[in-house]
C-alpha cells in the first residue's frame, strides 16, 4: 500500500543472482518497457492530432477528449505493470472530471497536472525502454553467446574469434572465455538488470505518483476529516449517555425519592420517629444523588443545547454562577453541534475559573458568529494572571478548541483583567 506522505512503496529489486521469480518479472518487466512507450506514443500522437484539428470548427475535440481518456487507462495500466513485476505499489493521482460537455471535459484534461505528468512519463519512457531493452538483452545474450563459444569457435572465419585484444584460437582459451561468461552471467547480469530496474521505476515513482505536495494535501484532507467525523462521533456519544442518564438512572431515582416520600408520610401517621427519620435520610441521599446525576448529565451534553441553542443553555449557565454574567449572544445560523457544543463548554469551564480563582465581580460573555467563523470572548474584571500551563482547566479548553480547528489566546496580565478568547470554523 502507499505510505501516508504517498511515497510508493520501495521495489523489492532482484538479488545479484540468477534463478529467482523477481529477477526474472524484472526482466519481463524491462522487455516490455518498448511496447508500453509505443502505446504512450500513439495515445499522445492522437492527442496531438486533435489539438492540431482544433480550429477547424473545434473538431478536434472529441479527438483530445478520447485520447486524454485513453492517456488516464494507459497510464492506470503502467501501475499495475509496475505493481504486477516489480512489487512498485504507486497511488493514482486524482483524475480530471469528464463529462458529456466536449468543452468542459478538455478544459479538465488540459488544467490536469496529473495528465501532463503521465504524458511526460511516456514521453520519457520512449528513449528509456531503448535502454532498458537493449540493457536486458545484452545482459543475458552477450554471456550467453561468450559460453557457447567453445562449441561453435572451430566454425567461425578463420576458426578463431576476435574478442578486442583477445584472439581466441584454441579450446582452452575458449574454455576460459565461456568460464567468464558464465560468471559474468550469473553475478554481472542481476546488478544490470538492478541498475535499469531502478532508473525504470524511479522514472514511474517521479510521474506516475501523485507529487508530493498533493498527497500530503490529500492526506491533510483525510486527517482533517477523519478527526471531525471522530468529533461528532464523540459529541453524539455524549448526547446518548446524557439521554441515558436522563431516561434511565434519573428518572429511577426520582422515583425511589417520590416511594420515600410516601413512606415517610405514613411512619408520620404511624408515629414511628426512628424508622422515619432514617427513610427521611434516604430520601435526601436520593434528591442529593438526583441533583448529581443531573450536573453530571449538563456536563455531559445539556438538552437544552440541542433544543434551543448555545444563548439558552448559557443563559442556565449564568444564571448559576455565583459571579455576575453579562451575556451577549449573536450566533445565526446556528453552528453545527460539534462546534456549539465546543463554545459551550469553553464558557461553562471558564466561568467556573472566574468563580474558583479570579476574585472577579463581574464577567461577560461575547459570541459573534460572521460568515463561516464563530468567536467567543470571555473576560473578568478580576485579580488575572491566569495561566493555561498552570493546571487551571486552560489548557483543557485548548485541546477541546484544537479539536475542532480552533484557536484559544488567553491574555491574563497581574492585576486583571483576563480575557479568553476562542476562534473556531463553522464550515
Amino acid at each position: 500500500m502507499a505510505t501516508a506522505s504517498g511515497d510508493a512503496r520501495p521495489s523489492r529489486g532482484p538479488r545479484p543472482y540468477p534463478a529467482t521469480p523477481t529477477l526474472w518479472s524484472a526482466c519481463a518487466h524491462l522487455a516490455t518497457d518498448g511496447l508500453a512507450a509505443l502505446a504512450g506514443l500513439t495515445v499522445l500522437l492522437a492527442l496531438l492530432i486533435g489539438v492540431c484539428l482544433l480550429p477547424v470548427a473545434l473538431t478536434g475535440l472529441p479527438v483530445i477528449v478520447a485520447a486524454g481518456w485513453a492517456l488516464h487507462r494507459l497510464a492506470a495500466a503502467e501501475r499495475a505493470r509496475h505493481a504486477a513485476t516489480c512489487g512498485l505499489d504507486l497511488p493514482a493521482p486524482p483524475r480530471p472530471a469528464l463529462s458529456p460537455a466536449l468543452l468542459r471535459s478538455a478544459r479538465a484534461l488540459a488544467t490536469s497536472r496529473s495528465s501532463w505528468r503521465q504524458a511526460g512519463y511516456f514521453l520519457a519512457l520512449l528513449p528509456l525502454s531503448v535502454l532498458t531493452n537493449g540493457g536486458v538483452v545484452l545482459a543475458w545474450a552477450a554471456p550467453l553467446t561468450l559460453a557457447a563459444l567453445p562449441v561453435y569457435r572451430s566454425r567461425l572465419p578463420d576458426g578463431h574469434a576476435v574478442l578486442g585484444p583477445l584472439t581466441v584460437d584454441d579450446t582452452g582459451t575458449a574454455l576460459l572465455v565461456a568460464a567468464a561468461a558464465l560468471l559474468t552471467g550469473l553475478f554481472g547480469s542481476p546488478l544490470l538488470v538492478r541498475a535499469l530496474i531502478r532508473a525504470d521505476t524511479a522514472l514511474a515513482r517521479t510521474l506516475l505518483a501523485p507529487p508530493r505536495d498533493l498527497a500530503l494535501t490529500r492526506r491533510v484532507e483525510e486527517l482533517t476529516e477523519s478527526r471531525a467525523q471522530l468529533v461528532r462521533a464523540v459529541e453524539a456519544e455524549r448526547r446518548r449517555i446524557e439521554r441515558d442518564l436522563h431516561d434511565g438512572a434519573q428518572q429511577r431515582l426520582v422515583a425511589l425519592s417520590m416511594t420515600l416520600g410516601r413512606a415517610v408520610s405514613r411512619l408520620r401517621k404511624n408515629g414511628d420517629d426512628d424508622t422515619r427519620q432514617l427513610v427521611e435520610q434516604a430520601r435526601a441521599e436520593a434528591r442529593a444523588a438526583i441533583a448529581e446525576l443531573r450536573d453530571l448529565a449538563r456536563g455531559l451534553h445539556p438538552p437544552v443545547l440541542t433544543d434551543r441553542g448555545l444563548e439558552a443553555a448559557l443563559t442556565a449557565v449564568a444564571a448559576r454562577s455565583p459571579v455576575p454574567v453579562r451575556l451577549d449572544v449573536r450566533a445565526e445560523p446556528r453552528p453545527p453541534a460539534a462546534v456549539e457544543a465546543i463554545a459551550y463548554f469553553v464558557v461553562s469551564e471558564a466561568l467556573t475559573n472566574v468563580a474558583k480563582h479570579s476574585g472577579a465581580r463581574t464577567a461577560w460573555v461575547e459570541i459573534r458568529r460572521a460568515g463561516d467563523r464563530l468567536t467567543v470572548t470571555i473576560g473578568d474584571d478580576g485579580r488575572g494572571g491566569a495561566d493555561p500551563a498552570g493546571g487551571s482547566g486552560l489548557s483543557g479548553l485548548a485541546g477541546r478548541v484544537a479539536a475542532v480547528d480552533g484557536r484559544l489566546r488567553v491574555t491574563s496580565p497581574a492585576g486583571g483583567p483576563t480575557l479568553i478568547e476562542v476562534d473556531v470554523q463553522c464550515g
